[in-house]
């Protein structure tokens, strides 16, 4: 549903104010940049899980396959590398609920008869998403 972009560190109010530019988010654990794409989910088992942000942590920008022909909109098969779903409590007071932190090491290209796919490695670390999905998805 995106093209993979630089995750943003969060700002505070005043840095939005003074129009500063964010910078590119660096995982705590691993010191890799985190990059993000938001996916879709063909089959969702909830409406509201049917896209999800999967963070990725890579040294590189990871690269997206090519569109599948014949759609009538750009639609790319990925599979993520090393997908984690971490629950994490969200929401406030009253109205809480479960959300899930998407990580991936890389993203590739869904294996075909002829085993073909584009590859970005990284390794696991934080992200954010507040729905839940699976491992592969149309983009």
């Amino acid at each position: 549903m995106s093209e993979v972009q630089a995750a943003p560190e969060r700002q505070s109010q005043q840095d939005r104010q003074r129009g500063r530019v964010p910078r590119q988010r660096v995982d705590e654990e691993t010191r890799l940049p985190v990059w993000q794409v938001t996916v879709s989910d063909p089959a969702p088992a909830r409406a509201r899980e049917a896209a999800v942000t999967v963070e990725i942590l890579s040294a590189d920008e990871p690269v997206l396959p090519e569109p599948v022909a014949g759609m009538a909109m750009a639609v790319r098969e990925v599979e993520f590398v090393g997908l984690t779903a971490e629950p994490r409590l969200g929401g406030q007071g009253e109205f809480r609920f479960i959300t899930f932190v998407y990580r991936a090491e890389g993203v590739r290209g869904r294996r075909s008869d002829s085993g073909s796919g584009s590859k970005s490695s990284g390794r696991s670390g934080s992200s954010g998403s507040q729905a839940s999905g699976s491992s592969s998805g149309g983009e």
